[in-house]
Order: structure tokens, then C-alpha cells, then sequence
């Protein structure tokens, strides 16, 4: 029996991000989903080129899929490098790249980072990617448990991604597949605050594959939706019911990648039937993505002095991880501005990491700022931070034979860093 592919995809800001730095895309050979990061709008610039580069390869592959695909994400990090070197700026910017690619029998995956792919096959729900996270090693160590992973506050903090750097080690396999199967993949958006049970069961009860989308980016929504959400839906099916159900082969593509296009063609387009097509996007997400950073003005606004002494002890109580003078410090309050007033303080620089000591991608991570629920969490991520700058330099050590620590050792003594105590 002849195999098809029918698709969709959906992406939304969620409700406290200002900017979508995810893309997506989905047609008749190729799902692909990059979730981007680096701050400054460079997440959305690295998301969007990872996009662009895989879209060449959403037609039949001639020869393996796995090439086809490998050679796709090559691309998309070598354009990647190529604007960091053109614009400063932009250095460390980086996204995760999930890629299914269809040859009429079976599916070409190819993955790296934390945006995930699943598997729907008569109910059953399987992820079929490995989380390239900190927290996801510390799981394979058997350290914590994977209920554990989903409240770690280090859960965001990836190992790989595509940045530019070469070599790149993305997970290629083979997905075999056979008619009725549901295939999604999506940003940490969505896995994040959905449990996978949530996930299995509205992409089994909807009817087409733009339902299952929609209910998925509903559900992030629900949940809070404290990142950006991007879902894409496969569903193979039988290739002549597809035909004689009159089904779209127009193309999507959405997040940061179709904002750039609507930007540049803002009519052009939407009414060309030849065009790919936009997934509508949810009208409160601009109505309410200001909610958090504005609550204690909305307070004060709305109660008066008593709102606002309400909204000033809820800032205070939350925290997250920044840099401060070169050092990893712990931050009170949110990350935000109302015009001259400042909603955090610095609050502590324990233990003198410095931001330098980090691997470049944790580096990053701080840089753009972690937050944590309170203040233990916040000390919890330095805790994790100072022990990934540690074994980074103990395996450095080991690899130029200079290893003759005993015991705990002052990694500041050997980079240029006093005051990092490494635990032996």
C-alpha cells in the first residue's frame, strides 16, 4: 500500500516572552522544528537560517535520507557561523535542529538539542529522540529520575546544538512507519509544561492533523505557557485515501521564519495559492504576553498603594542566575524594566564562579539569565554551573597530561580564576 505524508504546524510566543525565537516548518517530505537561543534576537536569526537551510531538502531524497539530511543541518550550521563572523553581535548565537525526513517509506531523523520528536502508533505515545541537556545526563547517570528532570532548575541548560562550531554530532536514525502513525515534533515549549501523557492523548482523540496542532498549542497556553511553543504533526496515511480526500500539499512554515517572510511580503503570499501557507496564531498572545514584567504597574494601577506593596513582595520573591562583573551571581526579583525602575537587584555572588570558567554554551545560557523558583533553586543552578566548569577543566587537564590533582583542586590557580574551588 502507498504511503503518504499529510502535515501542519503551529507556533505561538506563549504568554511571557516578547519575541518568537522558534521556527518550524512542515511539508510533504520534511518536519522541522529549531528552537533558537543567544539573546539580543540572535536566537530568532539562528532559528530562522536552520530553517531556510532544511527547507532545500523537502523533496523525495535521492540516495539515503540520512545524507540528504546530514548535508541540511551541515548547511544550516555552516550559515550559522557565517553570519556570527559577519556580525559580532551575534557570536555564540545558536539554535536546536529536529528534522524528519519522509522518502515514501520510511522517515530520516536527525537531531540535536532539546527539541524533541514523538511517535504515536496505535495509542501509544514514544519519544524518539534523547534530550542533548545536562539534566537528561544526569538521568542516564541515574541521578535523578526523569519526574525529577521536569522541576530541575537546570533543565533549560543544553549540551549541544548547532552554533557554528564544527565538528557537530547531531542523532541520525531510521524511523520505520506504517499508516495510521502520528509523528510530532516540537520546542521545550511545549514538553516542558505538557506531560507526555497530555501530549499522547491529544494527538490519538484529534481528527486531523491541524486539530492535534491546535489542541497541542492550546494546552501550552493552559499550562502557562512561560516559553515559546512550536508544534509540528505528521500523519502517515494510506496514499490514495489522501488523494481522494482532496488533501493540501501547500507547505507551512511558522515562528520566526514565516515573521521574517510576512515582514518582507506582507500580502503577497497569504493570497497566492502556490505560496506556503501561515498556521493562524493565538490573538491573546499579544494582549497578554507584557503580563508578567508589568504586574506590579497593572497593580498599582488597579489598587493603589496597597497593589503595589502587594506587587513589590512578589517580585522580591522570585530570583534567577545572571552575570554580574564576570561572575555567575543570583539576581532578585525579574528581568525587566518600567522605564527608569529596575525589578531586581543583585543579591549574591556566591563562590566567585566566574562567567569565563563556563563551557561556551553555559556561558551563553547565563548570559541570557536562568530562572529559578526561588532562592534555593537560584543556588542550585550555581551549584550545577560550578560543577560542568570543574569537570570541563579536569577533562582539559587530563587531555594535555597535566593532571596531578589530589583531592579538591583550585581550578582558579591554572586558568587565570582564583577563588573556584573544584571538588576531587
Amino acid at each position: 500500500m502507498p504511503l503518504t505524508l499529510r502535515f501542519a504546524a503551529r507556533s505561538d510566543v506563549g504568554l511571557v516572552r516578547e519575541g518568537n525565537e522558534d521556527s518550524g516548518y512542515a511539508g510533504p517530505y520534511l518536519l522541522a522544528v529549531a528552537d533558537g537561543m543567544g539573546g539580543h534576537a540572535a536566537g530568532e536569526v539562528a532559528s530562522r537560517a536552520a530553517i531556510d537551510e532544511l527547507v532545500n531538502a523537502d523533496q523525495l531524497p535521492d540516495g539515503d535520507p540520512i545524507d540528504v539530511l546530514s548535508t541540511a543541518v551541515s548547511a544550516a550550521n555552516g550559515r550559522i557561523d557565517d553570519m556570527a563572523r559577519a556580525d559580532p553581535s551575534r557570536a555564540g548565537m545558536g539554535t536546536t535542529s529536529t528534522a524528519l525526513l519522509w522518502n515514501g517509506v520510511q522517515l530520516a531523523l536527525g537531531h540535536i538539542g532539546d527539541s524533541r520528536a514523538y511517535l504515536l502508533r496505535d495509542g501509544s505515545l514514544t519519544q524518539i529522540t534523547r534530550d542533548h541537556t545536562f539534566v537528561q545526563s544526569l538521568v542516564d547517570d541515574g541521578r535523578i529520575t526523569p519526574e525529577d528532570a521536569r522541576e530541575h532548575p537546570a533543565r533549560s541548560v543544553v549540551t549541544k546544538v548547532l552554533q557554528g562550531q564544527s565538528p557537530i554530532h547531531p542523532d541520525y536514525s531510521i524511523i520505520d512507519v506504517q499508516a495510521g502513525d502520528r509523528l510530532l515534533i516540537c520546542s521545550d515549549g511545549l514538553s516542558d509544561v505538557v506531560t507526555d501523557q497530555e501530549i499522547g492523548a491529544a494527538l490519538a482523540r484529534a481528527h486531523t492533523v491541524d486539530a492535534a496542532a491546535d489542541q497541542l498549542i492550546a494546552l501550552a497556553l493552559g499550562a502557562g505557557a512561560p516559553d515559546n511553543v512550536t508544534a509540528v504533526v505528521g500523519e502517515i496515511v494510506d496514499a490514495d485515501a489522501a488523494a481522494s480526500a482532496d488533501a493540501t500539499t501547500a507547505s507551512y512554515i511558522v515562528g520566526a521564519a514565516a515573521e521574517s517572510i510576512e515582514d518582507a511580503q506582507p500580502s503577497e503570499s497569504q493570497h497566492d495559492p502556490e505560496a506556503m501557507r501561515y498556521a493562524p496564531r493565538a490573538r491573546r498572545r499579544r494582549r497578554r504576553r507584557w503580563l508578567r514584567p508589568s504586574i506590579a504597574v497593572a497593580a498599582a494601577l488597579a489598587v493603589g498603594w496597597a497593589g503595589l506593596t502587594f506587587a513589590n513582595g512578589w517580585v522580591r520573591d522570585q530570583y534567577y542566575v545572571g552575570v554580574s562583573n564576570g561572575q555567575v551571581a543570583i539576581y532578585q526579583g525579574v528581568r525587566h524594566e518600567l522605564g527608569p525602575v529596575h525589578l531586581s537587584e543583585l543579591y549574591a555572588v556566591p563562590g566567585g564562579l566566574p562567567l569565563d570558567a563556563l563551557p561556551t554554551v553555559y556561558r551563553h545560557e547565563v548570559g541570557a539569565t536562568i530562572a529559578a523558583s526561588d532562592l534555593s533553586d537560584a543556588e542550585q543552578v550555581i551549584d550545577t554551573l560550578r560543577l560542568r566548569a570543574c569537570r570541563t577543566h579536569q577533562r582539559e587537564t587530563t587531555a594535555t597530561g597535566n593532571d596531578d590533582s589530589n583531592g579538591d583542586e583550585w581550578l582558579g590557580d591554572e586558568i587565570g580564576f582564583p577563588g573556584l574551588l573544584c571538588a576531587g
